[in-house]
């Protein structure tokens, strides 16, 4: 069964075999938090930026968020 992961958000579904991880994102992206923009995407471990990629049974698709400056810089 296809997995999407967003930092602790995890889901596990059989109706994601087959589709698109752009079908994917459109489908389960605020149920995730998965952001729009910045983030990188990982297929079984490896990056892609093709979201026209077809998820198959026993893929792991993870969203990796960039990560934020916390603080102010000193001019």
């Amino acid at each position: 069964m296809p997995k999407l992961i967003c930092g602790v958000n995890e889901i596990e579904l059989e109706d994601l075999n087959g589709k698109t991880i752009n079908e994917a994102i459109r489908s389960h992206g605020q149920l995730l938090n998965i952001p729009r923009d910045n983030c990188t995407i990982l297929v079984n471990g490896d990056e892609t930026s093709d979201k026209d990629t077809v998820i198959n049974a026993g893929d792991e698709i993870e969203f990796v968020k960039e990560s934020g400056e916390k603080g102010l810089r000193a001019a």
